[in-house]
């Protein structure tokens, strides 16, 4: 099936009218109810039927539409990435982070760094653990940082880049924020909390909560930001990784977790076997601690 005949199935569940079809396409419509029918001889199935005057997906034409959208998208991607590299002479280098990478790498200065060692053209994507996981097997992503290893390390390869210790963060006036960290471990309890909702950060936390009696749980955001926001608001106290607090904690104070150390480690990850592997490895060095 052509990228043509994809791209008709994507536009007809979007306009559901033919006439609109082809003014997207910029064709004929004659032309567009041909290429229609053709797929339909084709696949030996209907795909499109006709209600109230509108053009609608049939159940094998939905079945159809996830396909079409993904290949539409990706030849896209790939025309994006060819034009940059012809106009321009750059490559294109598609990084995928979760929200506490995002926040670590905007901290560390690390998007300078990266661009200027790669001189490429960076774009960045923010999504959970699994969708980094998703994205990098599908050869979507050439980068992923997040705080979770890959489960293939034969197809994914990985490289550490920092480990982040925990830490306690309190409004600035709340009672605990003068107490020294040896003595918070029998007190926490008494408050409430609100957490991040990043999963390899999550584990952490909650193992931290069970071992110090901590149960009450405010609120659960996707944004370390919102996080931060939330105990300026006194909605809760949390736990975060340090890389990821901002330069500016006004009205919020950061302190050592009681009880034992905790860090949360954060990691690149790259397909092997799709994708530009040379220039993914170059953006992994480029992030790597560097010496001294």
């Amino acid at each position: 099936m052509s990228l043509l005949k994809l791209k008709i199935i994507e536009l007809v569940d979007r306009y559901k009218q033919v006439t609109a079809v082809a003014d997207a396409l910029r064709m004929k419509q004659p032309t567009i109810s041909f290429h229609m029918k053709k797929m339909e001889s084709d696949w030996g199935v209907k795909l499109f039927e006709a209600r109230s005057g509108r053009i609608y997906l049939t159940t094998a034409g939905k079945m159809l539409l996830p396909y079409a959208k993904r290949i539409v998208a990706l030849h896209a991607e790939a025309e994006a990435k060819i034009g940059e590299l012809r106009d321009t002479g750059r490559n294109l280098l598609r990084i995928g982070c979760t929200d506490c990478a995002t926040a670590a790498l905007a901290g560390a200065g690390w998007l300078t760094r990266l661009t200027a060692l790669t001189e490429a053209r960076v774009t960045i994507v923010k999504t959970d653990d699994d969708g980094l996981s998703q994205l990098l097997e599908a050869g979507e992503l050439d980068l992923a940082i997040g705080g979770r290893q890959p489960v293939d390390p034969e197809r994914l390869r990985c490289a550490e880049l920092l480990s982040s210790p925990l830490k306690l963060v309190l409004p600035e006036n709340h009672p605990l924020a003068s107490v020294r960290s040896s003595a918070l471990a029998d007190r926490l309890h008494r408050y409430p909390f609100v957490e991040h909702a990043e999963r390899s950060l999550a584990e952490l936390v909650s193992a931290w909560f069970a071992r110090t009696g901590v149960s009450r749980v405010n609120g659960t955001f996707d944004s370390a930001e919102l996080v931060v926001q939330a105990v300026r608001d006194d909605i809760g106290l949390a736990v975060l990784p340090e890389c990821v607090l901002p330069a500016s904690m006004a009205k919020a104070v950061a302190a050592e977790l009681p009880d034992r150390p905790i860090s949360w480690t954060l990691y690149a990850s790259w397909n092997a076997h799709e994708g530009n592997v040379e220039l993914a490895e170059r953006a992994a060095r480029a992030l790597a601690p560097q010496p001294g």
